[in-house]
């Protein structure tokens, strides 16, 4: 019986497209194709410049559009190159089996067919995947070292150059063939960015301030487009204009996060050729920058505290994020912060385009997670609040009482239920490990033993933040009921609230919320929403209430 054939073929730069690395892969894909006798090409995928380190399988269209035309029975085999064409992160071997269990076999080149029948055939994945995610980290630190000691000889580290320059050949080539570039000053620019270095050292402007002046003077920035706050920060804060490279310049998840000046990796020496502004100034600059946004921070910290406390209401209705100042990390407690930005790009007619991503950031940077996009969130929490408008209206405040607490009885018992299915498939993969350890010790296993061992180590370790889990739940389950026994008191809402809600612009939403709303405490892929509901006009203090943990 004939078998329907396609393939997945990927790039995660734009350096391997422009090598030709697309073509090598199509090419050995029909090869093995044609060995196959009952195997009938369909159909070919193809990824082009994603990084399947970076992204998560929900992020990657292509893969997606796979399972799609999987579950419409479109194809029976996925071809690819090697398993890390698929992915390099551990959660990819949970892909393959979604894929095997709408009954696509997924075939490698050079590693076979990937099985996830047996529970040694999905460990074994488990293991390949972990692997490639090994690899894209080791890459990635060789690559970041690279560039540190590029950046610390005093060499240029890639990337565009910034204003008051432009990039000539340096005359040497890299390791790949490559011609390497280097930085020169353009001289008409660099005037520009003394005057703003003057403007910022000497009449103490900020920002704004300087972009409005240089606007004022006719002087264009880059592209000929007119000075934005944001592009004289960026100048203000380079040392590129004292003569050195910088880079480490942001960190956290997918460098959301400015890093500190005293945390970057500086050139060692300044490239004299390359020096605009003196050191001196620089320095200056940025002391000047620092401690404005120091005390700007404290007064802003201090005032949007009075007055919360005082109004019970938004510091401010501007913006585009609806829940600034009501929504808290689950991990460390936080406040989540704007952490917005708007990407701009222009189409070949030369109309300019602008896309607004929005996203709440935690300052306190968690490992677990500290980013949440604004759709992601705001979406959960607006269908709560209305629904929590539409449940409390005119109900009798006992028996809703009685229902939350059926329901969050219910969330810790399946939350209980899930800690024990992963318990005791830890314990299976931890027995299996063990058992294939004497084999690899005797070299008669296709890994090593070290690789074992420390793939058990990261299982035991795992065992036990389930366990520590297991403990906060059970706590949170007593604290719970313990919370709502204490609750007596009925719960008024105004009769008009909830359609108010739903047809009210962002601004209103936002007076909304917070008369209606404690807190929102994000915790990864859980939300938890503390109502604060009084009599009248909410002018009483009343004890709030949990809605029970919600899956975004």
């Amino acid at each position: 019986m004939n078998k329907r054939v396609r393939t997945l073929l990927r790039v995660s730069s734009k350096q391997q497209l422009h090598e030709g690395d697309i073509p090598i892969q199509r090419a050995e894909a029909e090869h093995y194709i044609a060995k196959q006798p009952e195997w009938i090409f369909d159909k070919e995928y193809i990824e082009k410049a994603v990084s399947a380190y970076k992204n998560s399988v929900e992020e990657r269209e292509v893969l997606q559009q796979i399972l799609t035309d999987a579950r419409a029975k479109e194809f029976d085999i996925l071809l690819t190159y090697m398993s890390d064409r698929i992915g390099r992160q551990e959660e990819y071997s949970f892909y393959v089996a979604a894929l095997n269990q709408l009954g696509i076999e997924v075939w490698t080149i050079k590693d076979g067919q990937l099985k996830t029948k047996e529970h040694t055939d999905k460990l074994l994945n488990f293991i390949r995947f972990w692997q490639n995610e090994g690899e894209s980290k080791k890459t990635s630190i060789r690559v970041k070292d690279a560039r540190k000691e590029m950046v610390k000889a005093g060499k240029f580290p890639g990337g565009r150059a910034p204003y008051g320059y432009m990039l000539v050949s340096s005359g040497m080539v890299n390791n790949h063939g490559r011609l390497l570039k280097k930085l020169e000053i353009v001289e008409k620019d660099a005037e520009v960015v003394k005057k703003i270095y003057s403007y910022a050292t000497c009449q103490g402007m900020g920002y704004e301030k300087i972009a409005k002046a240089l606007n004022a003077e006719g002087i264009l920035a880059i592209g000929g487009d007119k000075w934005k706050s944001g592009t004289i920060a960026g100048i203000l804060k380079n040392p590129i204009y004292m003569g050195v490279y910088a880079i480490n310049k942001r960190g956290g998840i997918e460098g959301t996060r400015r890093t500190d000046r005293r945390e970057w990796i500086y050139s060692e020496k300044q490239i004299p050729e390359l020096i605009i502004i003196p050191q001196a100034m620089w320095e200056k600059a940025q002391e000047i920058r620092e401690e404005r946004k120091r005390k700007l921070n404290a007064a802003k910290e201090q005032s949007l505290k009075i007055y919360e406390e005082q109004y019970k209401a938004p510091f401010t209705t501007r913006g585009r994020l609806a829940l600034t100042g009501l929504v808290y990390c689950g991990y460390c407690g936080k406040k989540l912060k704007n952490g917005s930005y708007c990407n701009h790009w222009m189409v070949k007619s030369g109309e300019k385009k602008v896309s607004y991503i929005g996203r709440y950031i935690c300052p306190g940077k968690c490992p677990q997670r500290s980013c949440y996009g604004q759709d992601y969130l705001e979406d959960i929490v607006f269908q709560i609040a209305s629904a929590c408008i539409n449940r409390l209206k005119g109900i009798d405040f006992m028996e809703v009482l009685t229902c939350r607490q059926q329901q969050e009885r219910a969330g810790f018992e399946r939350e209980l239920k899930k800690i024990e299915k992963q318990q005791q498939n830890l314990r299976l993969d931890i027995e299996a490990l063990e058992e294939k350890i004497p084999e690899a010790i005797r070299g008669e296993y296709y890994f090593s033993a070290e690789k074992l061992s420390e793939l058990l180590k990261e299982k035991e370790n795992l065992a036990i933040k389930i366990k520590e889990r297991e403990k906060e739940v059970k706590n949170n389950a007593f604290e719970a009921l313990k919370y709502q026994n204490e609750l007596k008191k009925a719960l008024e809402v105004p009769p008009d609230w909830k359609k108010e809600f739903e047809n009210a612009d962002l601004k209103v939403k936002r007076m909304l919320l917070f008369s209606l709303i404690d807190q929102v405490i994000v915790k990864d892929d859980n939300i938890r929403i503390k109502l604060k509901i009084g009599y009248e006009d909410l002018k009483q203090e009343t004890i709030g209430f949990a809605v029970p943990e919600q899956r975004l």
